[in-house]
């Protein structure tokens, strides 16, 4: 009898993959930031998030993906509104309707200052009365002690398009700037071409943060991360990673550039 029941489970859970997997002729839509070098670069549809999606999918014959460009909190809003089928970035809670896939890589968000102001920033508390400028819907990716702080802050601003906190530390118009460590490096390295630059100090006050894709599809979700294994078994994955925005950034130590 138990044979029989198992076989029938088999048969069961198959019929259900065959009904809710995607179809060739199926869209696949993906939201992203439009604004996050070197994990997307928009004006071709490739970065390190991108590739990994991409590679992913196509390990296991889905190619059929429509990259839609929005903001963060736009994207979270139409993942929970089922209007995308996939988000990169997410800062909403799982639930019944969502789903996470293993993470695709890891972000380390950081604080910069400019080395000449010697701030000592050991901590998220050491921004402290220092007017910081941050990404879209910072407060809900970071860990919950830098929401509670922005009220000590003598000023705080979220903004989209990173590339403005680079121009704004450079101008001494914001005390600390708030955001990835190789988004920065990689705009870092684009104002350089054009503007003088100053020394700068990375203070790494944040843990690393896994970054996972959302699904609307636990089917797909499940699709995804068979994919993700495979490409990170047969080595494509490393190769991905191998492009790491370094460079772009010609970075001499670990915490300032000059």
């Amino acid at each position: 009898m138990k044979y029989f029941i198992a076989i029938y489970l088999i048969l069961y859970s198959g019929l259900v993959m065959s009904l809710t997997a995607p179809k060739p002729s199926d869209r696949i839509t993906v939201a992203v930031s439009p604004s996050l070098p070197p994990y997307v670069f928009s004006d071709d549809d490739t970065g390190l998030q991108l590739q990994i999606l991409k590679s992913a999918f196509k390990d296991q014959g889905v190619t059929n993906l429509d990259i839609i460009y929005m903001s963060n909190k736009r994207a979270g809003q139409s993942l929970e509104q089922i209007s995308v089928d996939i988000a990169i970035n997410y800062a909403g809670a799982t639930n019944s309707a969502i789903y996470s896939s293993q993470s695709l890589l890891a972000y380390q968000n950081v604080a910069i200052s400019l080395k000449k102001n010697n701030f000592k920033i050991n901590s998220v508390y050491d921004l402290s009365g220092k007017s910081v400028v941050s990404f879209q819907n910072a407060t809900e990716f970071l860990p919950a002690p830098f929401k509670a702080l922005t009220t000590k802050l003598r000023s705080y601003e979220e903004v989209v398009y990173q590339a403005a906190q680079v121009d704004q530390l450079m101008k001494e118009w914001v005390d600390v700037v708030v955001l990835e460590k190789r988004v920065f490096l990689y705009y870092l390295q684009q104002y350089k071409a054009t503007h003088p630059i100053q020394p700068i100090t990375i203070h790494p006050i944040f843990p690393e943060a896994p970054r996972p894709a959302y699904f609307t599809s636990k089917v797909l979700q499940e699709i995804f991360d068979m994919g993700l294994a495979h490409i990170i078994e047969n080595g494509e994955y490393s190769k991905i990673m191998a492009f790491d925005g370094s460079e772009y950034t010609q970075l001499v130590t670990p915490n300032s550039i000059e």
